[in-house]
């Protein structure tokens, strides 16, 4: 089976309160809003690439997140639904090339584009462990 550029997905996310970035903040005094969190929004983002993927996976293999580049460009309130659409544009060596967008109830929500490489679980594991001294 081969990945052809232009292949798509899509995931659709209710956004909940656990996900604004008022609930990720380290300290008080971030004073972050009561809007979806950029960082769950690249989460999102991320996970719509990685489906893509899915499919293309040896036993033992997954695909991990190696850059991310992107815009938030509109706040999203909690109750509100996100849908993130990954586009496969290719490779570049070993490493799969996407574009992303995500909208909800009222429009573009962010933009941006993906790498991501598929890897053997233990030897990302193993790399993880030896950086730790275990």
């Amino acid at each position: 089976m081969e990945l052809k550029i232009g292949t798509k997905d899509s995931i659709k996310f209710k956004v909940e309160d656990k996900d604004l970035a008022k609930n990720l903040q380290i300290s008080p005094e971030d004073n972050f809003p009561e809007v979806f969190a950029t960082a769950r929004l690249v989460a999102l983002m991320e996970c719509s690439a990685a489906k893509i993927l899915i499919p293309f996976l040896e036993e033992g293999q997954l695909s991990v997140g190696v850059e991310v580049n992107i815009k938030h460009l509109a706040p999203t309130l909690s109750g509100d639904t996100a849908i993130s659409t990954a586009t496969f544009e290719g490779m570049e060596g070993k490493l799969y090339k996407f574009r992303l967008e995500v909208v909800d109830s009222g429009g573009v929500i962010g933009t941006g584009t993906h790498t991501r490489a598929i890897v053997t679980k233990d030897r990302l594991m193993s790399g993880a462990n030896k950086r730790v001294g275990k």
